[in-house]
């Protein structure tokens, strides 16, 4: 199926190798009047570079699979391929491992960390390795490579560098050999199309589109045109060479095309660009003057800056070694918008024609901002401070090898990831790894609306939270090719694309796709007829996460997140039969802390369990005190059931707070989970929250409603705080109302932060956030820690108490009403729990 704007480049006659190599030859021949000037010899570019010709290397190579791109999806399925016992060939366009992301791309798009698992979460551990940490998503493009080609060679992956795919032999529904440029050939049971443009995919003859559906297409609402508020321009600019006068034609990079209706589907594609590494270093290199560099194609981005507006690299993310990731940023930047139409579908000719103007465009760019006088000097002055590294990219001068391809063709097939499964209306079932980033999609045109410059396409929306990839949107349509898994240019609409695209979602899909190769191969069958059940119960032992939260598997337990103490509460595990045949012999048990008593309610064992169908088993659990306040207690449940002759065990735990009661004259309020105990003196809270400041007003707390007046003084000593992150806070709070989080106002806290000592936040606004801050910087923090909140009329003032004498942290006059909630609170500022635990609370 091809894209209704996008007629297919694909023939409709078998690829022979004979015209395969005869559009080889016309790039060869184009190369050599080009443009850019290539190398005489073979295998030997001049800079950066797309297609270059490369010296014959002929012959047969035979494996169970063979992994065709060398991204960093293509890696890691070759190393799993590899463990698993299959004999594997990865096939690579060019001469590098791991795609973008040994290419520039160090600032990790991650989602949701512990939706990353399997061989991804390995492989940002390996690269954590290497800077002494447990694992890192920032890293140098070099440390990268690095890891991956300690991977395949600890693997023992044979990789056969700088061999291109030039066509295919079909037998049926299967592919019988994958052919490339300098004529080897490669024989396997299961092929996986690694790249980023779906090549073998397509040659393959797969269903596939290009562009962006219509909204209608699959009933969505972020799909096809879009004008929206992302990455535009944010002062009216003229779009025209003379300014007002429409005649004088269009400034460069600006399209004459119509725009489109909103929700209308195109043969559009987001932009592509170069993802920077740079550096401040003293051995720099300076950004470099293209060949064919015309400053002319920057006036926009002049027009841009005159009217006050600098933002093009503010997306320098800083990575390990001095160096940053650059992206795009703003309406005018590094993505060369409206110039990759031509990309996914076109030969080596095009690609490469496409691949120099990026060059052209974005090497230009940052030489202008750097160099032009036309640029404001203080701008000059910020970009020139900034250069290539010395020690990346050695061959291709310290600028990136590759293009960064965010979006090829996609597969059409039986399942189609869309925005419904981004936002949890649908739900796949047989997910093969799970993915959480924003639908992201970068813009897709620069066009003209009301006399004015106007970017389209653009899209950052989150989505629910961590979806699952259907295992049935990385393989072809069921009786389309047999023998080929897709797990990059995978089936799904642009806007759903537009999340699942990121780097550690291509890994794990990757891996997936080699364990599902390798169960075809075991079984003989069509990669159509794995039977997702096994492939399911092999990826989560290779430590993938399938579901949200994590963990989630055949069985769960439920009970009260908080248990009271002594009192019996009602806790129960399930266990529901995902095999997709009947099972038999079910057992369940329950495990929790030996001294707290369980009694079953009702049977732990069934004989059968239909496929589809649940069991559940019910225990009657008394929770005892814990040794300290609120400190966590674990419940474990095992299950067990026997399918075709094999015993299948799985267990699931959950955590669970024993909470003890406080005195009637305290309270309690939360704006996020949070949980309460007190003994005596001791006051403990356990508690989430995203942060305490500006947009964010997320906490746990143990208060005295009403108990403080025009003339306080609030003291207790923070005797430990969890350090979930270095940003925690926990301490003392006076505000109107605790119970109203986000709204009451005369807010102040004077609290501890694990990192670097005390803070006394207010809202100085008077909208219910806490937005001005005084500090009293300490490392480490010390703890035990007494502290002092004091209001007087509308002065509040904070003090620590340190080696005894009182310290101030800060003061501030805020109106208040004439009686307000007094207390302590934390925030975790993380997505965990984190306690802290309290003493001698005293107010006066």
């Amino acid at each position: 199926m091809v894209n209704e704007h996008q007629q297919s480049a694909e023939p409709t006659t078998p690829l022979t190798r004979r015209t395969v190599l005869g559009g080889a030859g016309a790039a060869a021949l184009w190369l050599a009047t080009g443009p850019t000037t290539a190398t005489a010899e073979p295998g030997r570019p001049a800079g950066p570079r797309y297609w270059y010709p490369v010296r014959p290397d002929p012959g047969e190579v035979r494996t169970d699979v063979c992994v065709y791109g060398g991204t960093s999806a293509g890696v890691a399925a070759a190393v799993r391929a590899a463990r698993a016992g299959r004999s594997v060939a990865l096939v690579v366009f060019g001469r590098h491992l791991g795609g973008l992301t040994s290419s520039g791309l160090g600032a990790t798009d991650t989602g949701k960390i512990d939706a990353i698992g399997g061989l991804a979460r390995e492989f940002y551990r390996r690269v954590g390795a290497h800077y002494g940490r447990a694992e890192s998503f920032a890293f140098e493009p070099h440390i990268a490579e690095r890891v991956f080609d300690e991977w395949v060679v600890e693997a023992g992956v044979p990789v056969y560098r700088e061999h291109r795919l030039a066509g295919v032999d079909l037998a049926g529904d299967r592919i019988t050999a994958l052919r490339t440029e300098n004529r080897k050939v490669f024989r396997a049971s299961v092929y996986i199309d690694a790249s980023y443009e779906g090549d073998l995919m397509a040659a393959a003859r797969v269903s596939h589109t290009v562009g962006r559906e219509s909204n209608a297409t699959y009933g969505e609402t972020l799909n096809g045109v879009q004008f929206r508020t992302g990455h535009q321009f944010r002062q009216p600019i003229d779009p025209y060479v003379v300014p007002g006068d429409p005649a004088s034609g269009l400034l460069p990079g600006i399209q004459s095309e119509p725009p489109g209706d909103p929700g209308e589907g195109d043969h559009r594609i987001q932009a592509f660009n170069f993802r920077l590494c740079l550096t401040k270093a003293a051995d720099r290199l300076p950004f470099p003057r293209p060949t064919g560099y015309d400053p002319t194609r920057y006036e926009l981005l002049r027009r841009y800056l005159d009217a006050g507006v600098w933002d093009a690299i503010r997306l320098n993310t800083p990575m390990p070694g001095g160096k940053t990731d650059l992206n795009n940023n703003g309406a005018v930047s590094s993505d060369n918008i409206g110039r990759n139409y031509a990309w996914p579908a076109g030969d080596h000719q095009t690609r490469q024609r496409i691949f120099d103007d990026h060059l052209r465009y974005q090497q230009g760019l940052m030489y202008f901002l750097a160099n032009d006088p036309a640029v404001p000097a203080a701008v000059r002055a910020e970009v020139s401070a900034w250069g290539l590294p010395a020690d990346e990219f050695g061959e291709t001068g310290g600028w990136p090898h590759e293009l960064y391809i965010r979006e090829g063709r996609r597969m059409v097939a039986d399942y189609v990831v869309t925005e419904h499964d981004c936002r949890w209306t649908t739900t796949a079932p047989d997910p093969v790894g799970l993915a959480s980033y924003n639908m992201d999609s970068h813009n897709c045109a620069r066009v003209v609306v009301d006399g004015l410059a106007r970017n389209e396409g653009d899209v950052q929306v989150g989505p629910a939270g961590p979806y699952g990839i259907s295992y049935r949107a990385i393989v072809p349509a069921r009786g389309e090719c047999a023998n080929l898994v897709v797990p990059v240019a995978l089936s799904a609409s642009h806007i759903a694309f537009g999340s699942a695209r990121m780097e550690p979602v291509f890994m794990l899909l990757g891996h997936a796709a080699a364990a599902a190769a390798s169960l075809a191969v075991d079984g003989g069958t069509a990669v159509q007829d794995v039977p997702y059940p096994t492939l399911r119960r092999g990826l989560l032992a290779d430590g993938m996460v399938l579901t949200w939260p994590p963990g989630q598997g055949p069985v769960t337990v439920e009970s009260p997140a908080s248990l009271p103490v002594g009192e019996p509460a009602e806790v129960t595990a399930t266990v529901r039969n995902e095999e997709g045949a009947p099972v038999e012999e079910v057992s369940l048990d329950l495990a929790a802390p030996p001294d707290w008593p369980r009694t079953p309610d009702g049977p732990q064992t069934a004989p059968a369990l239909a496929a589809g169908a649940a069991f559940t088993a019910t225990w009657s659990l008394t929770a005892r005190a814990p040794a300290e306040l609120l400190a966590p207690a674990t419940l474990t449940a095992d299950a067990g059931y026997t399918v075709a002759g094999e015993r299948v065990a799985y267990t699931v735990s959950r955590t669970v707070t024993v909470a003890e009661p406080l005195d009637p004259a305290l309270a309690t309020a939360a704006s996020t989970e949070a949980h309460f105990g007190q003994r005596g003196a001791d006051l403990a809270i356990l508690a989430g929250g995203s942060d305490l400041w500006t947009g964010a007003d997320e906490y746990g707390a143990i208060l005295r409603p009403g108990a403080a007046g025009p003339d306080t003084v609030a003291e207790v000593t923070l005797v430990s705080q969890d350090a979930t992150d270095p940003n925690a806070r926990a301490g003392l709070v006076i505000r109107d109302d605790l119970r109203a989080p986000g709204s009451s106002t005369g807010y102040v806290a004077l609290v501890a932060k694990p990192a670097n000592g005390f803070l006394l936040l207010w809202d100085a606004s008077g909208d219910g956030r806490l937005d001005s801050v005084a500090r009293l910087e300490l490392s480490p923090t010390p703890y035990p820690a007494r502290l002092r909140l004091a209001r007087s009329g509308t002065r509040f003032t904070g003090s620590v108490l340190l080696d005894g004498t009182w310290r101030q942290v800060g003061a501030v006059d805020l109106p208040a009403a004439a009686t307000q909630d007094v207390g302590v609170l934390t925030c975790a500022h993380a997505r965990v729990l984190g306690r802290a635990l309290f003493r001698d609370l005293t107010v006066s």
